[in-house]
């Protein structure tokens, strides 16, 4: 029971440290646009409520601008709510040990959620930076600047990419270096592409040579990289899923004993060993979903 408090109240204790946080940051923005022209003040006006991502660790808020996820204190809000109304209704039905396995299961949820988004996200990046890569080739080679010619492929380009691309784009709008502001995108969303990009302009920038044929090797290297990719990923295709099936079926198993007869069930909610026998299983099944997502994960 202490256990399955501490699981509820952290999490909760953590999400009201950032709305305290979030909200804090916001008053001192609405103090400073008091300070800002009308014109530019009507700019900003639309945000709302205050952004959570700088106060969120490094590797979830990446994760998030991978997936253009942007929560804000009261979407977060939202969520602990019905987060905590789910663990109590869990609690009321199954008792502690249901609570203490339907709370980490939704923040499981959520983050395998996030995951997918992500790398959809990303999938479709990749895929489009040749092609962004080839008009800023195609921009330079007429006699534009690179920071004319990435603006000029960012409007030209899929909305997906004029996205990730905006704040870069806003960035150099400003007197930002274009390899700087190239490498921050890059570290910011992880494309793998903009850093080679940002690499290129820097090399380009202290020796000099032709950026247009710098960027042709670099979208040839690229597309042989991506059709290297299709074919590792049509080669484990089988693998993966025989993970997916090894993966989902003791989860199923149970679910459908758990349906047919409750007597059993309760055994497994009621005694001392029925808990730490779901306690092992549980803690069995994740540890099995992530060793054979290290097996079946390919590196390029």
């Amino acid at each position: 029971m202490l256990m399955t408090a501490l699981g509820c109240m952290l999490p909760a204790a953590a999400s009201l440290h950032l709305l305290w946080i979030a909200r804090a940051r916001q008053d001192a923005l609405a103090r400073l646009n008091k300070l800002i022209e009308p014109g530019a003040r009507r700019e900003t006006a639309g945000k709302g409520a205050a952004e959570l991502l700088p106060l969120l660790p490094q590797v979830l808020a990446r994760r998030l601008r991978q997936a253009d996820w942007n929560p804000r204190s009261g979407a977060l809000a939202a969520l602990l709510a019905g987060w905590l109304t789910a663990a109590g209704i869990a609690m009321g039905y199954a008792g502690p040990v249901g609570a203490g396995l339907a709370g980490p299961g939704l923040l499981l949820l959520a983050f395998a959620a996030l995951e997918i988004c992500a790398r959809r996200r990303m999938r479709a990046l990749h895929d489009a930076m040749p092609g962004l890569l080839e008009r800023v080739r195609q921009a330079i080679a007429v006699g534009n600047s690179l920071a004319t010619a990435l603006e000029k492929a960012a409007a030209a380009s899929p909305p997906i990419v004029a996205g990730a691309l905006s704040a870069t784009i806003r960035r150099i709008r400003n007197g930002g270096g274009v390899a700087e502001s190239l490498e921050r995108c890059a570290a910011d969303s992880g494309i793998h592409e903009l850093r080679l990009l940002a690499t290129a302009a820097h090399t380009n920038l202290r020796f000099g040579g032709s950026m247009t044929q710098i960027l042709r090797n670099m979208i040839e290297n690229i597309r042989r990289r991506t059709a290297i990719e299709r074919e590792l990923r049509a080669g484990t295709a089988q693998i993966r899923a025989s993970a997916w099936i090894l993966g989902l079926l003791p989860v199923l198993v149970a679910a459908m004993v758990m349906l047919s007869n409750h007597a059993y069930a309760r055994w497994f909610l009621d005694t001392e060993a029925g808990h730490r026998m779901v306690a092992y299983a549980v803690a069995s099944q994740l540890a099995g979903a992530c060793v054979m997502h290290l097996i079946t994960r390919a590196r390029y």
